[in-house]
């Protein structure tokens, strides 16, 4: 039988529960146990990867752009020193200026 995958939402003992019941006739319990914990650290170091991709690519599109605590666009200042805004952009499905630099010499 195929080792399971963890589920969306899943905690580590909900699918370690899960996947032993699924796979223990073929592995046994101690076997099983190794095999569906190391799954599980598997999923979550690819998931964690994949959020940090994320967050990086989301760092880079708001490059530029003063943010207030909140997260609105300040819009007094839009951009940060030495950046100008060119326009604007959708950035989380919400129009945001598109600030372009640093331009050097410009303060």
């Amino acid at each position: 039988m195929p080792i399971p995958n963890p589920q969306s939402g899943e905690t580590q003992d909900e699918f370690v529960s899960r996947c032993i019941e699924a796979i223990y006739d073929e592995y046994g319990e101690k076997k099983s146990a190794a095999i569906c914990y190391n799954k599980f650290r598997e999923n979550m170091n690819t998931e964690s990867k994949v959020l940090s991709r994320i967050k990086k690519f989301r760092e880079e599109e708001l490059k530029g752009i003063n943010l207030n605590q909140d997260g609105s666009v300040n819009l007094e200042e839009p951009c940060w020193k030495n950046y100008r805004q060119y326009g604007t952009k959708i950035v989380d499905g919400r129009e945001v200026p598109n600030c372009v630099g640093p331009i050097e010499g410009v303060d």
